[in-house]
């Protein structure tokens, strides 16, 4: 009977630590565009949606790099990958210091981050402003 009970809290206890990843994870994301969420232990680990996200990748997009460093980060973009508005302004947020006060990443992760931004305009041209449409037709 005591095997039962370990079995019992060994699973409650995974299914705890999941909804308190995902409730964690889901506060970043509604911070994603705005101040930056403090960074959690629970946002040190690849989702199962991010790294389903980053298999879909062309390979030479894919950012495993800020995937390994930055999980948090990651996670964010797979999450908002398919808002195509909020996903520009996250990796813009990411690839440009708006606020002057960044150290910066890693060069290796800021390649990354440029080459995934740059992969992104590609799959969503039309996604630009009318005012870079005006400019573009002169």
């Amino acid at each position: 009977m005591e095997s039962l009970d370990t079995a019992d809290r060994f699973w409650n206890s995974i299914a705890n630590a999941k909804r308190e990843i995902e409730e964690k994870h889901q506060k970043v994301i509604e911070r994603a565009c705005g101040m930056r969420a403090p960074i959690q232990p629970n946002n040190q680990v690849l989702l199962d949606t991010t790294l389903r996200w980053l298999a879909r990748l062309p390979k030479d997009v894919r950012p495993m790099v800020l995937a390994g460093r930055y999980p948090r980060i990651a996670n964010n973009i797979a999450d908002i990958w398919r808002r195509v508005a909020r996903c520009e302004e996250y990796l813009d947020t990411l690839v440009v210091d708006l606020r002057g006060t960044r150290k910066g990443f890693p060069p290796d992760v800021a390649q990354e981050l440029n080459n995934l931004r740059g992969f992104y305009a590609e799959l969503h041209p039309d996604n630009r402003s009318g005012w870079d449409r005006v400019g573009a037709a002169s």
